[in-house]
């Protein structure tokens, strides 16, 4: 590799971020990687190449000094990964605002905290990758799924506008949206529930009780999503979406098959509103 990608990972102590900033410090990029606390990164990886920072991706002044001391050390971003990200189950009704903004903040306007940081840099460079990890949740909504699906759906559609905005700048943006991995999402260090349940949600407190039974057993190889999100920034013309998993594929295609049954149904009724 004459000249080494620079590789900018959020959220990057654990899960698909840890996995990732292994691999590709084996494969000989230079990787910068935060983490709310970067002492976790020091401890578990050492590299020459390797830049671990403190990041709270929810705080702009704090993103925009790591942003910062990656230029300094590096003097370039070539791709960013926007993993930060936590998980939040709960019943709409029985979620406090304190709950749900706090899951946006960090899902949704991290992200754009740290995109907004790094692309004045790759515009100046007339390129770059930006790579940011949604879920197939923010396609196939389920109860109990409505707030983290909602964060999800932004992030998709966030990459699906940018990726028009920045193309004339040689940047490509892919929304990237997993099915289940055996990672520690589904950890109480990652996925948040009410304060304040309604035990009257019978359905919402099976689809929690189920999501922890699936922790450790979920079909996806981690390792395995970390050299997908490599080879999709390294891609000449990468996907704006894509999803990743057999179970993703499988509930995209039946979410696919519903939305066109419903269009045929409802089809003369949704042309009555035209003038």
């Amino acid at each position: 590799m004459d000249t080494p990608k620079v590789w900018l990972v959020t959220g990057a102590s654990k899960g698909f971020g840890y996995e990732s900033v292994k691999l590709l410090l084996e494969k000989g990029y230079r990787v910068a990687a935060t983490s709310r606390d970067s002492s976790k990164l020091e401890k578990r990886i050492n590299s020459d190449h390797f830049l671990p920072l403190t990041m709270e991706v929810a705080n702009e002044e704090s993103v925009s000094k790591a942003v910062s001391a990656v230029m300094q050390r590096f003097g370039k971003i070539d791709v960013l990964v926007n993993n930060a990200g936590y998980g939040l189950l709960g019943g709409i009704e029985e979620l406090a605002d304190e709950e749900i903004r706090k899951v946006f903040a960090v899902n949704v306007f991290g992200l754009i905290n740290v995109s907004r940081s790094v692309l004045p840099i790759m515009r100046k460079q007339q390129s770059g990758r930006i790579l940011n990890i949604a879920s197939v949740s923010g396609s196939v909504s389920a109860p109990a799924t409505g707030i983290y699906s909602a964060t999800k759906a932004a992030v998709i559609q966030i990459s699906e506008a940018l990726s028009k905005e920045a193309e004339e700048f040689g940047i490509k943006v892919t929304a990237i949206c997993p099915g289940g991995f055996r990672t520690d999402f589904l950890d109480k260090s990652s996925m948040a529930t009410p304060k304040n349940e309604i035990p009257e949600y019978t359905l919402v407190r099976n689809t929690v009780e189920r999501f922890g039974e699936l922790n450790k057993n979920q079909g996806g190889d981690p390792k395995k999503a970390a050299a997908v999100f490599i080879k999709i920034g390294e891609m000449p013309n990468p996907p704006c979406r894509i999803y990743l998993g057999s179970d993703a594929l499988r509930m995209m295609k039946k979410k696919i098959a519903d939305v066109s049954q419903s269009l045929d149904t409802y089809f003369e009724t949704s042309q009555e509103s035209d003038y």
